[in-house]
């Protein structure tokens, strides 16, 4: 249904006022639409800019997770970050439609605006002021009229004479007043019906054309910008669909059974439980006085003799090393040390969850090798050397002796013999005897009784200054296991790969291959070469 066409300077000729009042409103809606876009502008950076904030920080990387759930929680934080690039995009084009449209505009249309309402404001105002002067002379013709009247029925009743002279002098100065009131009158009408001329039919409809042709151009503008407001945000939603719809396959593809096989894959060491712990009757390791170390038949059973002193020493001396084991006596150098071992070494310890085992023959696990304490020792030696007796190791205390070391304990030791001593891990404990077999002498310090007695070595480490270590700066290593790396800085290897290690850091060696590649890689999966 069509709206018959009215116009401002035919239907609306005599309210300027109002058409004024109109155009000046339409441009505060103007300004306020620029206002609320650019608050709408800010807002979609805003909420954009945090979400892909959100989106981009580590803090939330879902690295502690494995598998498909979390595979299927960074596809939802990629998308999201994809669905605020949208809202950017769309935040940018609002910012360009405000600053590079709707605010042009206003500038460019102020000066057309306000010389109109100006031109309309003269124009009404001239046509005001011809009427009230057309109403001025008006009022002044008639007064002297009237005037002229009463002078000429003035004359006619005087007789003549003096009077009659003055009668008609004021008849005549009453009728030149009234002709020259007449002239005014007549001026003041002809200046009526210009303005007339020109606010009715001439200036002012054609400046009411132009504020009517300035109000459609407005209304127009301000459309297409809602318009395109509208195109650009209707590219939102399907993107957002499309956007779900992938956060929700990755969501979906989440398998638990997956997950927790792959964790038990790659976290299974292959160790076998324990046996069944087993009572074992005590057994003697006590030396016996009268013990011959030329004749190791002649020893004497477990439990024949005790030694009489704590410190699990014989008060007699001897020309050779002795030990005593659970079932006699031999000579000490037919003893072997405890060799500290792992049966089963922990995986391999990366932050990302991404490690998978690999199959078949697993290479040995990249840890240092001291991870976990040593399995049990044998049981404990009590030895004596040619140089060491029982009163020399009674004085360990004191500060003459050149040969003792002190250590530090790597681990808990529990004494399982009344010649050991107990300790915790990170005790300090000075030596005062090392045996080839692996079975050291000496006191914790701190004991208030300074008790002295057997322990492992292989549960201590040496504090000593002079320890040598090896450097194995710049020496070439020949790699005995492929290794993938699953983590950033380390190094791809393959096996019969050499290498150039630069230093050594806790169970791996930094250094580089053939290439010139460089990075961190398992110093147990390589081997050192000689020279």
């Amino acid at each position: 249904m069509s709206v018959q066409q009215k116009t401002f300077s035919e239907d609306l000729w005599d309210k300027f006022e109002s058409v004024t009042k109109k155009v000046d409103n339409g441009k505060l809606f103007t300004q306020t639409l620029s206002k609320f876009l650019a608050k709408q502008h800010q807002i979609e950076s805003s909420y954009a800019k945090s979400m892909i904030k959100l989106c981009k920080d580590k803090s939330y990387a879902p690295d502690m997770e494995m598998g498909t759930l979390r595979d299927g929680f960074q596809s939802y934080r990629e998308q999201l970050e994809l669905i605020g690039a949208l809202h950017e995009e769309f935040s940018n084009r609002l910012e360009k439609l405000v600053t590079g449209q709707i605010d042009v505009y206003l500038e460019e249309s102020r000066k057309q605006r306000k010389a109109l309402i100006a031109n309309g404001e003269k124009c009404t105002k001239d046509l005001k002021t011809a009427e009230s002067n057309e109403t001025k002379a008006k009022q002044n013709y008639e007064k002297l009229k009237r005037k002229q009247e009463e002078s000429h029925e003035d004359l006619s009743k005087q007789p003549p004479g003096a009077k009659e002279q003055k009668a008609r002098k004021n008849l005549e100065s009453a009728t030149k007043a009234a002709d020259k009131a007449d002239n005014e009158y007549r001026e003041s009408v002809r200046q009526l019906q210009q303005n007339q001329n020109r606010f009715y039919h001439e200036e002012m409809p054609r400046i009411l054309d132009d504020l009517q042709r300035f109000e459609v151009e407005r209304i127009d503008k301000t459309k297409d910008w809602l318009l395109e407001i509208c195109t650009q945000a209707e590219v939102i939603p399907p993107e957002v669909i499309d956007k779900n719809q992938k956060i929700r396959r990755g969501i979906e593809n989440i398998d638990r059974e997956k997950d927790l096989h792959d964790y038990i894959v790659a976290t299974w060491s292959g160790a076998q439980r324990p046996q069944e712990a087993q009572y074992e009757p005590y057994q003697s390791s006590v030396l016996s006085p009268s013990f011959n170390i030329s004749s190791p038949a002649g020893a004497r059973k477990s439990g024949d003799s005790s030694l009489g002193s704590s410190t699990g020493f014989s008060n007699s001396s001897s020309n050779g090393n002795l030990a005593a084991t659970a079932n006699g006596y031999q000579n000490i150098d037919q003893q072997h040390p405890p060799t500290p071992h792992i049966t089963n070494p922990p995986a391999i310890i990366h932050s990302s969850a991404n490690t998978t085992p690999n199959a078949m023959t697993t290479p040995p696990q990249p840890v240092p090798i001291y991870q976990q304490p040593p399995s049990q020792p044998a049981p404990p030696i009590v030895s004596l050397s040619k140089n060491v007796n029982s009163n020399s190791i009674n004085n360990h205390n004191g500060n003459n002796n050149e040969n003792e070391d002190s250590v530090r304990a790597l681990y808990d030791y529990n004494a399982t013999e009344e010649n050991e001593i107990t300790f915790k891990a990170n005790d300090l404990i000075k030596v005062v005897l090392k045996d080839e077999s692996g079975w050291w002498q000496g006191s914790v310090v701190g004991d208030p009784t300074g008790r002295v007695g057997s322990f492992p070595s292989n549960f201590i480490k040496s504090d000593a200054p002079n320890q040598k270590k090896v450097d194995v700066t710049g020496s070439k290593c020949k790699v005995l296991y492929d290794y993938h790396p699953d983590c950033e800085g380390e190094l791809d290897i393959q096996e019969g790969e050499i290498l150039t290690i630069e230093y050594e850091d806790e169970g791996w060696y930094f250094g580089s291959n053939s290439k010139g590649v460089a990075g961190k890689y398992p110093s147990n999966y390589v081997q050192c070469l000689d020279g």
